[in-house]
């Protein structure tokens, strides 16, 4: 996939499938000191963390490169990101005469992110967790934010379900913050992925959003009443975001759908 240099695409999919997935209760889920997700990130002494996942391959090494590879293109997508959201609706006077389209595309330096494998520190024995042929792992960057963050969501339930899901808050310590979501997907490794794209996409959304409606009557001689009507109507957003991080991310057990935290610096 091309992005800027080289350009990602990523159109809205709504898939759903009925694989089966790891209960978010396992206690693998977990840290096994502090009690923390796995797919909580939080920085923590000028240190970043970044979660890389890659679909399981015959050669182990294979894809634990891979996997980090992933995040160090989340690295990448840290330090500059730009993308575009379009919905088009359009809606007619005939019953059946609705269409709704999403289009979307990021934009970042895939070739840049290279240079951030190399940089990326983990422990084999305790950061790397596999679900349903789906390989994760924690991966640390030592980088810190502009700006700390002190944000400490609470866990409840036997789903450590955290409260930015149902309260997800405005602002972060002077960061635009936004919660992608994603139904599931055929993996879980995709459904991780695309719920972290739409993060992006909520941030876009929030910072810079324009909206464009037309309406047309029309003389039609072979309808019942002899004429119709169409109104389309658009959304465009566009941003460019300096420092997006993912804060945290969550997975419904019932649903197998994802939600992603992330903050992120509107560029100048």
């Amino acid at each position: 996939m091309q992005l800027k240099k080289n350009l990602f695409y990523l159109p809205c999919l709504f898939v759903f499938s009925t694989c089966s997935i790891f209960p978010v209760s396992s206690p693998a889920l977990f840290d096994n000191v502090s009690g923390a997700p796995f797919f909580s990130s939080f920085p923590s002494n000028g240190e970043l963390v970044f979660i890389g996942v890659a679909g399981k391959r015959s050669d182990p090494k294979e894809t634990v490169q891979l996997a980090l590879e992933d995040a160090a293109v989340r690295v990448a997508v840290f330090y500059h990101v730009s993308g575009e959201y379009v919905v088009e609706n359009n809606v007619g006077s005939g019953a059946f005469d609705y269409s709704a389209n999403t289009s979307t595309r990021l934009f970042a330096d895939k070739e840049q992110s290279k240079q951030y494998v190399d940089a990326l520190q983990y422990n084999a024995g305790t950061d790397s967790m596999e679900i349903d042929n789906s390989f994760f792992i924690r991966t640390v960057y030592k980088s810190p934010l502009p700006k700390e963050v002190n944000f400490n969501p609470k866990y409840r339930g036997s789903n450590r379900k955290p409260d930015w899901i149902d309260n997800p808050p405005n602002e972060i310590e002077g960061y635009e913050t936004g919660v992608g979501f994603s139904g599931r997907y055929s993996s879980i490794a995709d459904t991780f992925t695309n719920s972290w794209y739409n993060a992006v996409f909520a941030i876009i959304r929030k910072i810079n959003t324009s909206s464009q409606s037309s309406g047309l009557l029309y003389h039609n001689t072979g309808s019942l009443f002899g004429y119709k009507t169409s109104n389309d109507n658009k959304l465009y957003s566009y941003g460019v975001l300096n420092y997006f991080y993912a804060l945290d991310a969550w997975v419904d057990p019932k649903t197998k759908s994802v939600w992603t935290l992330a903050i992120a610096k509107k560029s100048n």
